[in-house]
């Protein structure tokens, strides 16, 4: 009895929370200076979303000196990339009358991206990469589908197969279209 009443209160519990959340679980595509990707974002309250992507772009080559990104025919990799958003003003965009279709306004976001390959065309020091951003950025809804997303921050890049770790400004766009 007591199992039956904690799962019905937990299922309570989380109706309760979803329904006072006001942001989408949308599903979309994009493109943008990481690459293209198909992804999801995932609302976990009123506040927080996740935001789960995987897709094709260019490399990030991380050396002693300093870090390059380039993507091209023979500079390329499929990612997998991970983002949890903290919304800090959707409250106030709702009493201007601004949209809050596709999780539009401002956040404060971690970032981690896996690149899974490097290349041996220009430089075989190139690696599988990892990446960790903090970022400050603003989504918007350009129409009902079209999105518009900017952010900039700091990075830590690590070269998996080279032991290379860089810090580096983040910064980066994305226009994308929500299902």
């Amino acid at each position: 009895m007591k199992k039956l009443s904690f799962t019905l209160g937990l299922i309570l519990f989380s109706q309760i929370i979803s329904a006072q959340t006001k942001l989408e679980n949308i599903y979309k595509v994009e493109i943008g200076l990481q690459g293209l990707s198909v992804g999801t974002e995932i609302p976990l309250n009123d506040k927080f979303l996740a935001d789960v992507n995987i897709g094709w772009g260019g490399i990030t080559d991380l050396w002693h000196n300093g870090i390059s990104y380039e993507w091209t025919k023979n500079s390329n990799s499929i990612f997998a990339r991970g983002q949890i958003r903290y919304y800090i003003n959707r409250e106030r965009r709702e009493e201007k009358g601004h949209s809050l279709k596709n999780n539009a306004g401002t956040f404060l976001a971690y970032q981690t991206k896996f690149l899974f390959s490097g290349t041996e065309y220009y430089s075989p020091q190139v690696g599988k990469s990892w990446l960790n951003e903090i970022q400050f950025g603003q989504q918007l809804t350009l129409g009902k589908h079209f999105i518009f997303r900017y952010y900039g921050g700091v990075g830590n890049g690590y070269d998996l197969d080279n032991k290379n770790n860089k810090f580096y400004p983040a910064i980066g766009f994305a226009f994308g279209y929500a299902f």
